[in-house]
């Protein structure tokens, strides 16, 4: 049987991403799946549906949101701070 830490630290998965409404130049995020992009797809069919490694290049380099990288979120989660 495989182990693992009771924290996740890895980014994995799929999100919806929208286009903000209240802000014409925003985006927003809406539903997360770990396995099944088609059953997120199904549920937020306005979307676009990307990884959530996708989504945070996204967000910081088309957007400018500050987020933390991949080892910083490790970092925080085995200190728990995230």
């Amino acid at each position: 049987m495989k182990h693992t830490h009771a924290v996740e630290t890895k980014l994995r998965g799929f999100v919806a991403l929208f286009i903000d409404q209240c802000r014409s130049s925003g985006i927003a995020f809406s539903g997360y799946s770990r396995r099944d992009p088609v059953a997120l797809a199904n549920r937020n069919p306005d979307a676009i549906i990307v990884n959530v490694k996708r989504a945070r290049h996204i967000a910081r380099e088309d957007h400018g949101w500050d987020l933390p990288s991949e080892d910083e979120l490790h970092q925080q989660a085995m200190k728990g701070d995230a």
